[in-house]
């Protein structure tokens, strides 16, 4: 346990180092923001290239049941693919996934204020409230929450979601190995998005998915 620890803080001192970006490198190249309007396209630039999210589900610890938010990184794949899926590495000692083993139902939520935690990621006016012409809750500062079911994964969609996890995520190879980890994913069923004036839309799942973020030249 103690070595375990002692890899994690090693790990984290590069951090204090690139503090203001001039020592860091991105993992992925950051793909061009789609156009105002083009929701399904942007919804899944979103998915694809922010890093974390709100993840609710629904408490088994509290009366009543309420909706528990919780901090979750996430990927949708490696640095060239895109699932438009989200999957999450988590343990079942963290109370987001005790609450998955009793009931799936959850929602995931994105915001493009988050977006400077990503590499190459820079602040939105639109999205910055010091900016004084912006804040996060703007229509125009783009926001998701895709609702469905938080389901554990196996087998080799295990290994290919790990895989991406561990590449876009590397602190989490230090994590602890006594807290058995699983990873998930959100089988999505709805999505309700905003990204300008007039009002949310809910896009149609399946026009969601046939979006190609990486189209093969012959498609170009």
């Amino acid at each position: 346990m103690i070595s375990t620890m002692l890899a994690l803080l090693l790990s984290l001192l590069p951090l204090t180092l690139a503090a203001d970006g001039s020592e860091d490198t991105c993992i992925c190249n950051l793909l061009e923001r789609p156009e105002v309007l083009k929701k399904k396209e942007r919804a899944r630039w979103m998915v694809h290239s922010l890093n974390y999210g709100v993840l609710s589900t629904i408490s088994t610890r509290l009366p009543d049941s309420p909706p528990f938010g919780n901090i979750y990184s996430f990927v949708d794949g490696d640095c060239e693919s895109s699932s438009g899926t989200p999957y999450f590495y988590g343990t079942y000692l963290d109370q987001s996934f005790k609450d998955m083993e009793m009931n799936p139902i959850a929602s995931f939520t994105l915001t493009e204020a988050s977006l400077p935690s990503v590499c190459s990621g820079t602040p939105l006016k639109a999205c910055t409230a010091q900016s004084g012409r912006g804040d996060p809750e703007m229509p125009v500062c783009a926001r998701l929450t895709l609702t469905g079911k938080l389901v554990e994964v196996t087998g080799s969609e295990y290994d290919s979601a790990k895989s991406a996890l561990l590449h876009r995520h590397p602190v989490m190879m230090y994590w602890p190995t006594d807290h058995d980890w699983v990873i998930a994913k959100l089988e999505i069923e709805d999505i309700w998005f905003i990204d300008y004036f007039g009002g949310a839309s809910i896009l149609d799942v399946g026009e969601y998915f046939d979006v190609d973020l990486f189209p093969s030249p012959e498609r170009l």
